[in-house]
């Protein structure tokens, strides 16, 4: 009996009973292990670091900006390096990295005498530069908004990029009266911050502010008018009335000049006669 025709008469096919081939399992494999693949700053950049280190400079540097933002502590460049698995980069291309982050508009640099053999270009600290260095507690949120020159406001955005959890803390000195804070008005979220001073806050009667804010003040047309009873001049009234019914004089009408040039002379005086009519 052929293998390939069963007892009950239904015929199949040899390709319906043969197996995958090696090449397709392996493919398919190869295809879920690659996107199983974690994607971190660290492995992206590993990814990039595997193919052209020219030509992913700029993203390897942001993701070190990125971490040390997150961190918040000096690191070396070889904490730097190892967590964006570039440790094994040719020598010329660590030295071009080290360049690029020293001179990064956010990272501040701090230069170290070397030890013993190590190269000058490994040695140093890097770190975050917020955008209002030192501004990180609230003396020293308090220190910054008084030595400000001009009394424009704080974004809190820039506080926020160098202090994070900055926000209990805003909160504990506006209820001091030592800052004042603008929110928004969907969610309450604080949006600028100026400097306060708490010996020009005075606590008014609770039942005096309930009086107050049941007068009513009259509209905007009716004002006018009340105050004109009251012998006052509403500063939306025009100074002058009577300029109001004064009529523009009626504009001149300038006489046309000719500019013919007469061909026949001996039809001057009938054109000149034809003008004038």
């Amino acid at each position: 009996m052929s293998p390939l025709k069963p007892t009950n008469g239904v015929k199949r096919s040899a390709s319906s009973t043969a197996s995958p081939a090696p090449g397709k399992i392996n493919e398919k494999r190869q295809k879920r292990e690659e996107a199983n693949v974690l994607t971190t700053p660290a492995a992206a950049a590993a990814v990039a670091a595997s193919q052209d280190f020219g030509a992913h400079t700029s993203t390897h540097v942001s993701y070190a900006v990125d971490f040390l933002k997150a961190k918040r502590t000096p690191k070396s460049l070889q904490e730097i390096l190892s967590h964006l698995t570039l440790h094994s980069l040719p020598k010329e291309q660590q030295i071009q990295f080290a360049y690029y982050l020293q001179k990064h508009s956010r990272i501040q640099f701090k230069q170290a005498k070397p030890k013993g053999d190590e190269p000058p270009w490994r040695t140093g600290t890097y770190e975050f530069r917020a955008k209002l260095p030192g501004v990180n507690t609230k003396e020293t949120l308090l220190e910054y908004l008084q030595k400000k020159p001009d009394a424009a406001c704080t974004s809190i955005k820039d506080i926020k990029d160098g202090w994070p959890d900055f926000e209990p803390a805003v909160d504990q000195l506006e209820r001091e009266h030592r800052i004042l804070v603008q929110r928004t008005k969907k969610d309450n979220q604080p949006k600028n911050v100026w400097l306060d001073d708490p010996s020009l806050h005075h606590a008014i009667d609770p039942q005096f502010q309930s009086m107050w804010f049941r007068e009513k003040l009259p509209s905007a047309d009716d004002m006018p008018r009340l105050l004109n009873q009251l012998g006052q001049k509403a500063t939306s009234v025009p100074t002058n009335n009577a300029n109001r019914n004064l009529k523009a004089a009626p504009k001149k009408k300038k006489a046309r000049q000719s500019n013919k040039r007469l061909e026949n002379e001996h039809m001057r005086g009938l054109l000149e006669q034809f003008e004038k009519r």
